[in-house]
């Protein structure tokens, strides 16, 4: 038996500071450097942050919340300022967030609240409280006292900053905890100039979300100002990288689609640009040649890990030549691949990818996992090639089973998206009729393109087993905040609608 040579050696380096101490470290340091700009506007100083941050944590204390108490925060649009505010306001009161948001169905937030039970709720000014929070209800207005000092509450490395929720593509999310020392791992003074560059960084999230937290925390080790944008609005990020010369893109495959669908470039000098970054989900190669053509001198990395394991995290660069390897992990990081009985698998052999890091581990709330077991099962199905690199074949409930295979979604992604007019594409299984599933597919074209073409394309370029035997033909896909396909719904929708036969 092999040993998988994407493993890294694991250091068992822990870090001995909490959140707040970073924001504290980067005041300072710089305490006039704008940390984050919304939307080309409203700005916001590391010292500014501070100090308000202190208010509301003097104020979280007069209503009665305390250290290990969960306090919830609700926001929606661009009102990014006053929740980073809320967020370390609640850090610093010793408190743990759980981040909930506007487009949150309301089934969902009453959901959560239930698993997580706050003691009291923060909610942007134009947010409406849900009908029975069942905790007190503030604006960070409401909160935040006359007292900018900081508060004499002790915060460590072992408390816990956040539940903070799995993205849920393939079941219901679940809670995880989030010690301050698993956020922080790594990144204390001698970690800041690793983050040198001073071009901005465009951060198109949706606030209220586990992007939204990584967003805030990567805030303290930049030396470059965040801008916030609206996640669909791929004009408006267009504009920004123009006028403030962007240095860094996030993207995940919805943006990408959309920006190539689009055709910024057409509009807009990217040229600033020197890094798109993607951290969601796989983005299909082909949509990827598409997206750097946009981009002059820009690189695409991306970054293959799940809630649960970070900072365990494997790297990539985009290849061309090896268009589906996730890479390879950072060294503080191990990945290993395993059989159904967590036995390490021969390279090249398909199994179940695991993570594992020398940060503080992230558990779920309701922890079943024994204790001495630091290893995340991440759900995914993969394998160590020949270069060393880990590949990503697909999500374990994802993954079609056939008649003949096990097909990989994200494979027959990358062939759909070959077809020049396809701007977003989605694969899936659905049931045969015989017990076991067949090939679908939902797809968004461009207006040159027809379901005919692309069927006809596909059956040139894929086995006959492969082939989609259902098409939905949409307008758009239906992505979740954080970019990646909800494919539970496309699977509902096929059943409900008369799809387009194959």
């Amino acid at each position: 038996m092999s040993t998988p040579s994407a493993k890294s050696t694991q250091t068992t380096t822990t870090s001995g500071f909490a959140v707040p101490d970073l924001l504290r470290m980067r005041v300072s340091e710089e305490p006039g450097r704008t940390v984050m700009q919304v939307d080309g506007a409203a700005t916001m100083t590391y010292a500014d942050w501070d100090a308000r941050s202190n208010a509301l944590a003097h104020g979280l204390l007069g209503s009665g919340a305390g250290r290990g108490d969960v306090v919830a925060l609700l926001f929606g649009g661009m009102d990014w300022v006053d929740y980073a505010v809320a967020y370390m306001g609640i850090l610093k009161a010793g408190c743990t967030a759980i981040h909930l948001n506007d487009t949150m169905p309301a089934a969902e937030i009453a959901r959560r609240l239930a698993q997580c039970r706050p003691r009291g709720m923060i909610r942007g000014s134009g947010q409406s409280p849900p009908a029975r929070p069942g905790c007190w209800v503030r604006t960070v207005a409401e909160l935040e006292s006359g007292v900018r000092t900081p508060v004499d509450v002790r915060v460590g490395p072992e408390d816990i900053s956040d539940l903070l929720y799995s993205s849920g593509t393939t079941g219901d999310s679940k809670p995880v905890r989030v010690p301050h020392g698993n956020l922080t791992h790594g990144r204390g003074p001698e970690a800041f100039a690793q983050f040198g560059d001073p071009r901005p960084l465009i951060v198109p999230m949706q606030l209220g979300t586990t992007a939204s937290v990584t967003t805030t925390n990567v805030a303290l080790s930049l030396r470059a100002t965040l801008i916030a944008t609206r996640p669909g609005d791929v004009e408006r990020m267009a504009e920004l990288i123009a006028a403030h010369g962007v240095g860094s893109v996030m993207v995940n495959p919805m943006i990408a689609a959309r920006m190539v669908a689009a055709r910024i470039h057409e509009r807009h000098d990217l040229g600033s640009v020197h890094t798109l970054a993607s951290a969601a989900a796989a983005i299909a190669p082909a949509l990827a040649d598409r997206l750097l053509a946009m981009f002059p001198g820009a690189r695409l990395n991306s970054s293959y890990t799940e809630v649960e394991a970070v900072p365990g995290v494997v790297v990539s660069t985009y290849d061309p030549a090896r268009p589906l390897s996730v890479g390879r992990p950072t060294p503080s990081t191990e990945v290993r691949v395993v059989d159904d009985q967590d036995v390490p698998v021969p390279d090249g052999d398909l199994g179940r990818i695991q993570l594992r890091c020398a940060a503080p581990r992230r558990r779920y709330l309701h922890n079943k996992q024994p204790p001495h077991d630091d290893w995340t099962r991440t759900g995914d199905l993969g394998y160590i090639g020949d270069d060393g690199d880990l590949y990503l074949f697909d999500r374990a409930e994802d993954a079609i089973p056939t008649s003949k295979e096990v097909l990989s979604t994200i494979v027959l992604e990358a062939a759909v998206y070959e077809h020049p007019a396809v701007l977003e594409a989605a694969v899936f299984g659905v049931p045969d009729g015989n017990g076991g599933q067949q090939v679908a597919a939902a797809v968004v074209l461009a207006p040159d393109g027809t379901l005919d073409d692309l069927n006809a394309f596909l059956r040139r370029r894929l086995p006959p087993h492969q082939v989609p035997r259902r098409i939905a033909l949409l307008s758009e896909l239906p992505f979740s905040p954080n970019g990646k396909v909800r494919k539970r719904i496309l699977r509902d929708r096929l059943r409900e609608s008369a799809a387009h036969p194959a």
